[in-house]
């Protein structure tokens, strides 16, 4: 190669890296508004506890899911919760809140699972391995089996410990929207 052609070849190397630094930018944008991750973790129920509760003049419905990357039954339920999520991600009187209740070894398969199934909700891990303290506190009656959904508002609590269709889903709201 001739000398006169190195600093057109200078040139074309500085512009096609500040041409791809802008490309990576324009996908961090992108990515930074959908992000399809957990979005906090917690080690101790105790420290999640109050997420679980409203004050008795609260009349805002919230739905807890829990579920885990390796459940059958939850990927089966997750695109109507993730449904149910896109329905009310707006409506202040509706909240919706993922649990994921992976091990602390398989928290690295939660955020490309939430890209998988489009949840783009609020999800938060709950990495307690006490599981026989804190299921209890969420429903005496709960075996621990998953999918396990928790509907409550003000004092008034509902908890299904199996998978729920859209149209139970939705039940359940219109039943809490009554108290």
């Amino acid at each position: 190669m001739k000398m006169k052609y190195y600093p057109i070849l200078i040139l074309l190397v500085v512009l096609s890296g500040s041409c791809n630094n802008k490309n990576a930018d324009a996908t961090q944008a992108v990515l930074v508004s959908k992000p399809y991750k957990v979005s906090k973790v917690y080690y101790d129920y105790e420290k999640m506890s109050h997420r679980l509760e409203a004050n008795e003049n609260d009349n805002t419905i919230y739905v807890v899911n829990f579920w885990a990357t390796w459940c059958v039954q939850c990927r089966k339920e997750l695109p109507e919760m993730v449904k149910l999520d896109e329905k009310y991600k707006n409506n202040d009187k509706v909240k919706i809140l993922f649990v994921n209740l992976d091990d602390a070894d398989r928290q690295r398969f939660v955020n490309p699972f939430l890209r998988k199934y489009n949840v783009r909700g609020e999800v938060i891990s709950l990495v307690d391995p006490d599981q026989e303290m804190w299921i209890d506190s969420i429903e005496k009656t709960w075996n621990g089996s998953l999918p396990g959904t928790l509907f409550f508002k003000g004092k008034y609590r509902k908890f299904y410990g199996y998978p729920l269709t859209y149209a139970e889903l939705e039940r359940n709201i219109e039943f809490m929207n009554n108290k």
